[in-house]
Parts: C-alpha cells; structure tokens; sequence
C-alpha cells in the first residue's frame, strides 16, 4: 500500500472510473504478455538493473539480459539421442554460444533430460519419442511434423540443426556460428 495520502486518494479516483474492472481483468493481463510491452518497461524503468548480464552481446561475454532477444533462434534437435549424451551436447553448444555470441538455442528432446538444459536457462522442447507412440489414428511422422512446425513457428527459428548421439559436427558449428550474420 502507498505511504503518500496523494497517491492513495489517486488510487482511490481511478478504481471508481467506469471501466476499470474491465480494464484490470481483461487489458492488464495483455499488456503484460505482450512483448513490445515488456521490452519498453524493460527499457525505460531498467527493471531487470539488479542482474549483472552484459548489456552487450558479444563473444565471450556471458549470453543473458538485454540485447539477447536480438539473436537469431537455432532450433536444435536431439531427437533419438541416448539419455547419457544429451548434457556432453548441450554442454558443447552452450560453450558455441558463449565463444560466438551468434544464437539463441531451443533444444527439443524426446527425452525427458531436462536437467543439463535448465543448467543454461535454455527454452526446452518435449516430442514423444516414436518407439513410445501409440496413438492408432495418427502417425509418429504426422505428429512430429506438425510439433516441430508449431515450435520453429514459436520461436521463430532462423535455423534448425539436428544432432545424433555423437554430437555437433563441423557443419553443425558453422550453421550456428554463421546464424547472427544471417
């Protein structure tokens, strides 16, 4: 509750206006969701200032905070990949990314190792695996097609990689590097 008499009889005037349930209940939680929204308060009131993320995205600076919304989203796929191999491969692209500051990764797994993902704070993706599909009407391939679909869609994708159980391979590290020159 606001100490100053000023701001509470403020308070007090605006929730007798017409509209302002409505507009509480129903713009508010719009205006919350929406990213240009946030960007602006992000920008203006400098709401996320205790956190110590660079303000610039370059190379070798830890990738979080402003700015970051402005690289490039790789979709990175680690579909059909043995449990144990999944955090060698996210340990191996969070290192790219910090020596190249050229994306932002989305890694989709089928299955459920979360643990090595959170570590990075990475947005994480789960597709049911195709030897655990059982839906009879619809086909693995269909359901995966259109997952995917809906993901890149999401997160508005620039690029998609899919990584076997060896790991990123030479051409894999040059379609992520080369994602912020894109």
């Amino acid at each position: 509750m606001a100490t100053n008499p000023h701001v509470r009889k403020a308070g007090r005037y605006v929730r007798r206006l017409p509209g302002y349930r409505y507009a509480r209940r129903a713009i508010l939680p719009r205006i919350r969701q929406s990213p240009s929204a946030r960007s602006l308060v992000k920008r203006v009131f400098d709401v996320d200032g205790s956190q110590v993320a660079p303000l610039d995205v370059a190379p070798g600076n830890l990738i979080g905070g402003v700015g970051t919304e402005r690289l490039p989203v790789a979709v990175i796929l680690l579909l059909g990949v043995p449990a144990d191999r999944i955090e060698p491969i996210v340990d191996d692209v969070a290192q790219l990314q910090l020596l190249t500051a050229a994306f932002r990764p989305v890694i989709v797994l089928d299955t459920p190792q979360f643990a090595a993902v959170r570590r990075y704070g990475y947005p994480a993706e789960l597709i049911t695996a195709e030897h655990a599909w059982a839906d009879e009407h619809q086909p693995w391939d269909e359901y995966a097609r259109l997952r995917l679909g809906k993901i890149i869609a999401t997160y508005r994708s620039s690029a998609t990689i899919t990584v076997g159980g060896e790991g990123l391979g030479h051409t894999d590290r040059l379609l992520l590097s080369s994602c912020a020159y894109a």
